[in-house]
């Protein structure tokens, strides 16, 4: 047998399997060779008839078997078509460990865990680095990785805290005791971070919603600089030397940062009285923190440097005595574990009128809601604004149970964007015309808590959900100036780095549901519970328990667990609930209801016709009419040509219509004592498989070749 992992290449032998003892149950039909073309006795001993009577109809022998899954089949030529398609065949090979991959692994998963290719990835940079350190060009240093496009940080909202930090807050008391606000309104300093001159603002809330700590509270010596029952809350504002205010920074959407610092201790209550959550007891400050186009983690140090400004401002007041602001103690290093993150974008500018594929009705965003957003449970939501221009605000939101469904791996709720400015023709023929593509993180969507010292993994996910969406709207996910703007904070560049960019698997999983819709729609091996069910689902919705289905539509629960495993990949059955498995089999399925249960209703007339006249061949129990029961779901007498005409239920495959049209030849032959040739005399077949489009007529002589 050959070693080449190709399918395309494959040739499988079977010959070993010819000694091998037949596989079969306690149920398998013990004649059921007869239907490959053995030799079927005309007359048989009693004996072996009444065998052949009493054992379970048309189990099959197998012969052969899949060399990957192992998998048995009825003949050679099944095994070798499934062989060629099977999940558990190996597809590639890693350079680096020989490890070889199968059709369900996620190559980039292995590349990412492979030792091997880490230590070659490290021997590549200490290259690089001692060549440069030997006065070559840097430029010249070739890596292993792909430049990728570089995305920009845009929003990001974040509760950052710090233990041990209250004379931070008390310094911060103090400063608002010296300034002056009423004459002079906010304190402003300014900064240098980043290598940009930057403002920083100084005010208090206007509405603190603090209580003062109980008398019993273990504050030390801090709850007396409390004045009355005020617990004053402080803003830090930081926005570019340019401007003179906040407010117009924000309003010319510029990079900025915003600080709302709140103290915190064990048992801390709002006005109201209500407790407000300190899980990990801090006695110190929690800050609320908005801002945009700073790198995600650059926000605590944005901060740190503000206090640090601060702090010196309060010596030129002057005064003899007062708390000075400790801004060490919220150095970025000491940033404590509950702080979390809320929200946080990257994007990229694409040139307007190449961006089509990501906003279409059949686009990436629109797929990505409706395919892989499950129907009921969790979330998916899709908004299509075009009032001001085409693509003027289009989004696809799916939750944390679907991430992994758009990239391996991944966890965390996200909002994919297509979206241009408020007012798109204000900016014609500058770089804003031209519409941004963005990813966003989805706090409300998670079950869990995401800690800012994940960030970096925020980060990734972010990126590479953004990087995957434009391959697979075809657009490049390397720097490229003829598609892709720059504007004040983008830049059209790129880096080498590992990111996780697979091939569009959308297509896929859309033919995947299709044709579990074509199975449906067909209703050949279907049941009117399987339709009622389904109706249900499509039309009423809800969050149904299998009790509350067999409720509903009349049944009883063991009645509903057999039709849900029918449907199979229709619906998602898990924790008590069941569901349509997404929206796009939702829309599809209305559609096929009215016609399934027509389909449905019509086999059971058929099936009742079938009993009532049993048929002259038989006592209406023998293997032909079970064959007729099992096989077929449509028979008419209306031919010219005298013979009556079948219509099978449809089937996987072209190779099971055969197969099954060879059984019910064999059947008759054996209850007619006929030659099976003279089957198709008696018949003429219309067949369906789901994998061709095409109905499948046989002719006479088709027919008589197929069954002889």
């Amino acid at each position: 047998m050959s070693d080449d992992p190709h399918p395309g290449e494959v040739v499988a032998e079977f010959s070993v399997l010819d000694e091998a003892t037949a596989v079969t149950s306690d149920e398998d039909d013990t004649v059921a060779s007869a239907v490959e073309g053995e030799y079927v006795p005309e007359h048989l001993d009693e004996d072996v008839q009444e065998e052949r009577d009493r054992v379970e109809f048309e189990l099959p022998e197998y012969v052969a078997a899949c060399r990957y899954c192992q998998t048995t089949f009825e003949s050679e030529e099944a095994a070798l078509e499934h062989e060629w398609n099977c999940d558990l065949e190996p597809t590639g090979e890693c350079r680096f460990c020989s490890g070889t991959h199968i059709r369900r692994d996620v190559r980039e998963d292995h590349f990412y865990s492979c030792a091997e290719a880490e230590m070659h990835e490290r021997r590549q940079k200490r290259g690089v680095r001692a060549r440069t350190m030997r006065g070559q060009d840097s430029k010249t240093a070739v890596s292993g990785l792909r430049k990728f496009l570089l995305p920009q940080p845009h929003e990001f909202a974040a509760y950052l805290k710090w233990d041990k930090s209250l004379k931070t807050y008390f310094g911060l008391v103090s400063l608002y005791k010296m300034h002056d606000f009423e004459e002079y309104g906010n304190l402003r300093a300014g900064i240098e971070f980043d290598d940009e001159e930057w403002n920083v603002e100084f005010g208090y809330a206007d509405e603190p919603g603090l209580a003062t700590p109980d008398d019993d509270t273990d504050l030390g010596r801090w709850d007396w600089r409390l004045e009355g029952d005020e617990v004053p809350e402080f803003i830090v504002r930081v926005y570019p030397e340019a401007y003179s205010s906040f407010t117009d920074a924000k309003d010319d959407n510029r990079k900025r940062a915003y600080f709302r610092v709140r103290p915190r201790w064990p048992g801390i209550e709002s006005k109201s009285g209500k407790s407000i959550p300190n899980p990990h007891g801090i006695l110190g400050v929690d800050v609320e923190t908005r801002g945009s186009y700073f790198e995600f983690d650059q926000y605590p140090s944005v901060l740190f440097e503000a206090l640090r400004e601060l702090r010196e401002r309060q010596d030129e007041f002057g005064w003899n005595s007062f708390t000075g602001i400790d801004y060490q103690a919220l150095s970025p290093e000491n940033v404590h574990d509950s702080s979390n993150i809320t929200d946080a974008e990257l994007y990229v500018r694409a040139k307007k009128g190449e961006t089509g594929k990501v906003f279409a009705l059949d686009g990436t965003l629109h797929r990505i809601s409706l395919i892989l957003g499950r129907e009921r449970s969790g979330y998916s939501k899709t908004v299509r604004d075009d009032r001001e221009c085409a693509g003027y605000y289009h989004t696809a939101t799916i939750c944390a149970m679907r991430a992994a469904e758009v990239v391996g791996g991944h966890e965390l709720p996200k909002e994919f964007k297509h979206y241009h400015v408020r007012n798109p023709d204000a900016v014609e023929g500058t770089p804003l015309e031209n519409p941004k593509i963005g990813v966003s993180y989805q706090n409300s969507l998670y079950d869990d808590v995401l800690r800012f010292k994940d960030v970096e993994s925020l980060y990734k996910e972010l990126e590479e959900g953004l990087l995957n969406v434009l391959n697979w709207s075809d657009l490049p996910v390397t720097p490229d100036h003829q598609k892709y703007v720059a504007d004040d904070y983008f830049a059209v560049d790129g880096e080498a780095r590992m990111v996780k960019v697979i091939d569009n698997p959308l297509p896929r999983i859309a033919q995947q549901q299709d044709d579990e819709i074509r199975k449906f729609a067909a209703a050949g091996n279907m049941y009117e519970t399987d339709i009622d069910l389904v109706d249900e689902l499509a039309t009423d919705g809800g969050n149904w328990s299998p009790a509350e289905l067999a409720e509903a539509i009349g049944k009883d629960i063991d009645t509903v667990y057999k039709s849900l495993k029918r449907l199979g990949d229709l619906v998602i059955h898990e924790y008590g609930h069941v569901e349509l498995a997404s929206k796009h089999i939702a829309n599809g399925i209305v559609e096929h209801i009215e016609s399934a249960r027509r389909t449905v209703e019509a086999t059971l007339e058929e099936a009742a016709d079938d009993i009532i006249r049993a048929d002259t061949y038989g006592g209406g129990d023998g293997p032909w009419e079970r064959w007729l029961r099992n096989y077929v779901r449509g028979r008419s007498d209306d031919r010219d040509d005298g013979r009556e005409r079948l219509e099978l239920a449809p089937q996987e495959t072209r190779q099971e219509v055969k197969r099954i049209l060879r059984t019910g030849a064999a059947r008759w032959a054996e209850v007619t004592g006929n030659d099976w040739k003279q089957f198709a005399r008696e018949f003429a077949v219309v067949g369906e498989a789901y994998d061709t489009s095409a109905p499948l007529t046989y002719s006479f002589g088709e027919l008589r070749q197929l069954v002889g």
